[in-house]
């Protein structure tokens, strides 16, 4: 196609005539008009690139890469050169390119240098309706200089989304809209019953199976958005086992997902096959699939909160908003008529959000106010965001920033945060070098290692199937130190591999990834190297010395045990190390974490040991907390005045509401207590958003089915979770194996334990717990390390879940490439499946 037939040219004129008489446009159209790589084009034809560079910001480096190659080719030039493009760790520009692709934070970092932007004659912020953190502090700045350049010319790109926003924010802009014609799309409501995900997936697959087998669809792909990676896994085992399989090719699209997984969506569907995405909200607006006629929206996705209180983040599912709901549709009908399935109803519908919740609102503001205080901004809480994100965020990272040392009193930048702003990385990981420049100058080559790890992307790949098989190959890069240990390791080992393609596929890894992680070290060894700091690669290795200049940056997540496998931070009770860690299996006494985020359950990631000792070296305040501050005994002085201030509060209520049901509160022992019937809960509960659902502290109950109790003296909050995991109406194991298997050869393995493997398969069916006639628990298997294995009901469902994980890990450890195929794969599909409750 002609660049020139796209939609955009139609309002060439009057797009060129609104930059002529105003400082800031905003160009709004849906998908497909061509404004991304032709309004550069348009401007730079009418002369603009005369007085300075046009300068276009990109929210995704994907987008960067392929906008940049795109008007390159299209002007016949090659990168860099006139078209040349920059983010983070990879400058393609040299001093005569005029059209300057980046993503939003290098415009940050540049206006660093250059406050007023003097080498921009304009800047084009483009997607600028997804509105991450990035760019709004982007708008924001550019807000600033606009006042103090007449010259300044600023276009604000957007979907078709609040534009009225921008125009408000900016002097009430002029807004020009341009028309597409995008394909009739047919809307079709199917609300579900309830919200049980096996719901979801049954209907997901009779509405593929229908349409593949009718035709209803015509010859189009399938596009499926579902809320996370569990979900996606459990949609596409439904999806290869339905009776249309053979016509299937089932692609899943999420974020763990090697780039080389996630490039099979664009693979040109084969004859006699329909091509089904099962994908996440990344294919609402990232990348564009071709050929997608259908799409089955479950009306549902996953967001990241962060808690600035707790310093950790949580993926936390949601109903999307109305204008998600619209892009979602809107993929159905891009280059032909077609269908688009909603499993919820018009009503559902009509009460959604207008908008996805911005960044700003849920995401650490650390990096943000590091950067004010480097240009010179000192009072944080007044700058003209286009929505402010209020008293609590910003606080936050003040305290954030003051415990790295990085601000002075007057919110100035210390001697330490000077150096950390030298860096393009998070505030944590600045930290993390800085305290290895100024105290562990002998590990500081490690510690940038590290940083290039925990900054990007893990390189672990996990695909669908092989889970297991790709885990255990992870680990061996590990040792007692754990995480950061092994990632040492690993880099070596990957810099020695002469043929990288072959050792990334033999463990398991990511290689884009992999050579990305090289070009940070590099990137960042440069840094300090200008800095005129050396690099010792030979000097003797501490690994005291490297854990404590970590955990410098990751004070934050340290924690300390104090139960089986559980441990605490100074703000976050209840958390785990991930299964993903090598040190899932260990549990020492004091752990430092990468990060620490909430899925399922509070989980550390990328964690190694720490001794007791070491943590006085770390911080004084820190030990005090951990150690003498109560932590290691279960509580600490604070808890403790919270609880006994709760105490004193008279609490009235006699009932819980859940939507338009009740359920009444009873006293049991002097407490207060609810007693939960399933046939009464289960309805509740599906009859309301998740969010929706009261926080009731430590209010505890029990949830009865039939004649058996599930959850005894449970938290209230916990037996709504687990009405969502288990489905009792489907399956009770009253009888599972009471012996204990003891694994002496391959053959104990193949005839005892290797049958018996599914009743841990799914661990949403209860079973009898022996000690008790009426009360039930779930199934766990469970091995002392030595090749002794036996199945036990536990009464909490995590309990399970991680005892279960262990075990299962020890069996595949120990039969690895020794028991039968079919074996191995029964193994495998068992690990997957726990895999995905931790998600």
């Amino acid at each position: 196609m002609n660049p020139k037939e796209l939609p955009v040219y139609k309002e060439k004129e009057r797009i060129l005539e609104a930059v002529k008489n105003n400082q800031v446009v905003i160009v709004e159209s849906p998908t497909g008009s061509g404004k991304t790589t032709q309004l550069p084009l348009i401007l730079n034809e009418a002369g603009y690139t005369t007085s300075g560079v046009i300068g276009i910001t990109q929210p995704r480096r994907i987008a960067t890469l392929s906008v940049s190659e795109y008007m390159a080719k299209q002007l016949k030039t090659t990168i860099p050169g006139y078209v040349g493009y920059k983010m983070r760790f990879d400058d393609q520009t040299v001093p005569t390119t005029a059209l300057k692709i980046m993503t939003d934070g290098i415009l940050l970092q540049e206006v660093k240098n250059d406050p007023l932007l003097s080498a921009y004659s304009v800047i084009i912020v483009d997607e600028a309706h997804e509105r991450s953190l990035n760019i709004d502090f982007v708008l924001g700045l550019l807000k600033s200089i606009l006042r103090q350049r007449a010259d300044f010319k600023v276009i604000i790109s957007s979907a078709t989304l609040n534009t009225q926003s921008f125009s408000d924010y900016f002097f009430n802009a002029p807004i020009i809209s341009i028309e597409t014609k995008p394909y009739p799309v047919n809307l079709m409501y199917h609300p579900l019953k309830s919200d049980n995900t096996d719901e979801l997936i049954r209907a997901i697959t009779e509405t593929v199976e229908r349409n593949v087998i009718n035709k209803e669809k015509g010859d189009g792909d399938f596009l499926i958005f579902l809320s996370g990676e569990k979900l996606i896994k459990d949609t596409v085992t439904a999806l290869e086992s339905s009776i249309v399989n053979k016509k299937l090719l089932v692609i899943p699209l999420y974020g763990r997902l090697s780039k080389e997984e996630q490039e099979k969506i664009f693979v040109k569907t084969p004859l006699f096959k329909t091509k089904v995405v099962v994908s996440t909200n990344i294919a609402e607006t990232s990348v564009t699939i071709d050929g997608i006629t259908c799409v089955l929206d479950s009306g549902l996705s996953k967001l990241n909160y962060y808690n600035p209180h707790t310093f950790t983040s949580s993926l936390i599912e949601n109903s999307i908003s109305k204008a998600s709901a619209d892009q979602r549709k809107g993929r159905a009908g891009r280059t032909a008529p077609g269908t688009c399935y909603r499993f919820y109803s018009k009503k559902d519908y009509e009460l959604k959000d207008k908008y996805t919740p911005e960044e700003i609102f849920r995401t650490d503001l650390s990096e943000v106010v590091l950067r004010m205080s480097e240009i010179g901004i000192r009072d944080f809480h007044s700058f003209d965001f286009l929505s402010s994100p209020g008293k609590q965020g910003i606080t936050g990272a003040v305290k954030t920033l003051q415990q790295f040392g990085a601000l002075n009193s007057d919110n100035s930048l210390s001697s330490i945060g000077e150096m950390m702003v030298q860096f393009p990385l998070l505030p944590r990981h600045s930290r993390m070098i800085v305290e290895s420049i100024l105290r562990y100058p002998n590990v500081l080559n490690e510690v940038i290692i590290a940083t290039s790890f925990i900054s990007t992307r893990s390189p672990y790949a996990l695909p669908p199937g092989e889970e297991i098989d790709a885990r255990e190959a992870h680990a061996s890069f590990g040792d007692e130190n754990g995480d950061f240990s092994a990632y040492l390791k690993l880099f070596k080992m990957f810099n020695q591999a002469v043929k990288k393609d072959k050792f990334c596929k033999r463990f398991y890894l990511d290689e884009k990834i992999m050579f990305e992680i090289v070009n940070i070290h590099e990137q960042l060894s440069s840094i300090i190297s200008e800095m005129g700091i050396p690099i010792s690669l030979d000097a003797p290795f501490s690994f005291k010395e490297y854990i404590i200049s970590l955990s410098a940056g990751l004070i934050q997540f340290i924690g300390a045990k104090t139960g089986r496998g559980i441990y605490r931070t100074p703000t976050t009770d209840k958390v785990i190390i991930h299964p993903g860690s090598v040190l899932f299996r260990e549990k020492p006494d004091f752990i430092v974490a990468g990060e620490i985020v909430k899925t399922s359950r509070m989980y550390a990631r990328s964690v190694s040991p720490l001794k007791k000792q070491w943590i006085k070296d770390i911080s004084q305040d820190l030990y005090l907390d951990l150690i003498t501050g109560g932590i290691m005994k279960g509580s600490n002085n604070k808890r403790e005045r919270e609880r006994e201030t709760h105490k004193t509060k008279k609490d009235t209520t006699n009932q819980i509401y859940l939507g338009e049901y009740t359920f009444p509160i009873k006293q049991f022992r002097g407490n207060k207590y609810v007693e939960f019937n399933w046939f009464d809960i289960k309805p509740a509960v599906e009859s309301i958003k998740w969010e929706e659902i009261p926080s009731l502290g430590n209010l505890r109950g029990e949830l009865k089915f039939k004649n058996f109790v599930i959850l005894k003296e449970a938290k209230v909050n916990k037996i709504f979770k687990a009405v969502k995991l288990i489905n009792p109406e489907s399956e009770i194991i009253m009888d599972f194996p009471s012996e204990t298997f003891h694994i002496n050869s391959l053959e104990d393995v193949e005839k005892l334990l290797i049958p018996s493997l599914k009743y841990v398969m799914n661990l949403t069916p209860v079973s009898k717990k022996k000690k008790s006639k009426n009360e039930l628990g779930f199934l766990s298997l469970n091995t002392d390390n030595n090749g002794t294995y036996w199945f036990k009901s536990t009464k909490r469902f995590n309990t399970a879940l991680n005892q279960s994980t262990e075990a299962i890990s020890a069996l595949a450890n120990s039969s690895k490439n020794q028991v039968k195929p079919d074996s191995w794969s029964i193994i495998n599909r068992v690990y997957s499946k726990l895999d995905s409750f931790y998600l």
